[in-house]
């Protein structure tokens, strides 16, 4: 068994900032005036709807699995193999068997995400996906999410307004400073929706746990005005690795309660304290 402490010490960014319902509907953008706002703008998100076919679209699938495949055979000093080796290969089926387990699939690298839909029955052609390009840099934020949907209308209408509610990706780190700086005054004026509270703990990495490791993970993160958790770091390492990233990947997920925040506190960022101890 583990002991998992959680603590939260909030230290506000933002100037006021309207207060947030707690209820789960969707909000309207805040009003532009924030003090910590930069005058740096936002710049560009786009949504936009695709204009090719199932036929591409399942070509692009491949085409991902087959750049993953490529990538980790060179990362384990593997002789890459072709496409068509690869569409033959039995961890093309895995990924496909995968894929229609998981009901999504989400590839890519740094500044392309694929994130594709299961095809209903399992295996039959791709038809429905989503699209992200980064196009940031020393110009600014940009990035263009295209919405694939090649299926019957009413499947389509329902898998374009689940993509209303997309949120602004952060830019790639090799973006620079006024693209990141561009997309933190996006997050404070975004249109989000609130959750029911969750910050729960991450899993103990088995591992440590084995071995008896334990440690305290400082984790920064960035909020919006809903609440949902955009951004996060580690500000103070707990000296593994493993305590470091399960502490990081739970943070991403947590939803707090902005309502609990003193006034004009409720954007910003935040620290907290993630204890690991094994008994």
């Amino acid at each position: 068994m583990s002991a998992f402490t959680l603590a939260v010490l909030l230290s506000a960014l933002s100037g006021p900032a309207e207060s947030v319902p707690s209820v789960s509907t969707p909000l309207p953008p805040a009003a532009p005036a924030l003090a910590a706002k930069e005058a740096t703008g936002e710049g560009r998100f786009e949504l936009r709807e695709g204009t090719q076919d199932g036929t591409w679209l399942t070509e692009r699938f491949r085409e991902t699995l087959w750049q993953l495949d490529v990538r980790l055979r060179e990362y384990n000093r593997q002789k890459p193999r072709s496409m068509e080796a690869y569409l033959r290969s039995p961890e093309y089926s895995t990924a496909k068997q995968m894929l229609a387990l998981r009901g999504i699939w989400k590839t890519g690298h740094e500044t392309l995400t694929w994130i594709f839909d299961a095809p209903d029955p399992p295996g039959e052609m791709m038809v429905r996906a989503l699209e992200l390009e980064d196009l940031s840099g020393p110009d600014g934020y940009h990035v263009r999410a295209t919405v694939h949907c090649y299926d019957e209308a009413d499947l389509c209408k329902a898998f374009r307004d689940r993509q209303t509610a997309l949120l602004a990706p952060k830019p790639v780190a090799a973006a620079g400073d006024l693209a990141l700086r561009q997309w933190h005054n996006r997050i404070m004026t975004e249109t989000c929706t609130v959750f029911a509270r969750n910050m729960s703990h991450p899993r103990y990495p088995p591992q440590a746990l084995r071995n008896g490791i334990g440690g305290t993970v400082r984790i920064g993160f960035r909020y919006n005005r809903c609440g949902n958790v955009r951004d996060a770091w580690i500000e103070t390492s707990s000296g593994n690795r493993d305590l470091d990233r399960a502490a990081l990947t739970e943070a991403l997920k947590w939803q707090i309660d902005t309502t609990t925040l003193p006034e004009g506190k409720s954007t910003g960022k935040a620290i907290a304290p993630v204890t690991f101890r094994p008994e």
